[in-house]
């Protein structure tokens, strides 16, 4: 019976690092309105301590009915403490200037969305939290600059 209480006290304790670590994971930078001939694209960061797999995450889209699916995440794929991940779109998404993003675990759960941005300016511009990761749910956490794709948002 103690083997049994031991096994399920450690698996609810692995669940739960798992789902802080998860929970780390925020969509950093999103590019909603790309120069001609460009393609949406959002930016994940991992602002914990600890290495998150984000192996078959998702990300979507919403503006108005429009929805741009991003393809999930190649398995094996580890985001590094610290780390920045970029979910590329289609070329072909054509939508209005804005919408806002919701980041998908491989089990569907809702790891992160962000306010509805408006994006009419079609250049190089993103929208990017400042600084990277910082997440207190209010539109302080954004601000529009020049793209730092893949890198800090150093604006």
């Amino acid at each position: 019976m103690k083997s049994i209480l031991k096994a399920t006290c450690l698996g609810v304790a692995l669940m739960i690092l798992a789902c802080s670590a998860m929970a780390s994971v925020v969509i950093n930078e999103i590019e909603l309105n790309p120069p001609v001939e460009g393609a949406e694209w959002i930016e994940l960061f991992n602002s914990g301590n600890e290495s998150v797999d984000i192996s078959n995450w998702t990300a979507i889209i919403t503006d108005g009915s429009w929805k741009g699916e991003f393809s999930p995440v190649p398995v094996g794929t580890i985001l590094p403490a610290g780390g920045f991940y970029v979910l590329d779109g289609q070329e072909s998404w054509n939508h209005t200037d804005g919408g806002y993003c919701t980041l998908y675990s491989a089990s569907g759960e809702e790891v992160d969305r962000t306010a509805l941005r408006l994006d009419s300016l079609g250049n190089d511009f993103t929208y990017g939290r400042n600084p990277d990761g910082h997440d207190t749910n209010t539109d302080g956490d954004w601000g529009l600059a020049s793209a730092t794709r893949g890198a800090t948002n150093v604006r």
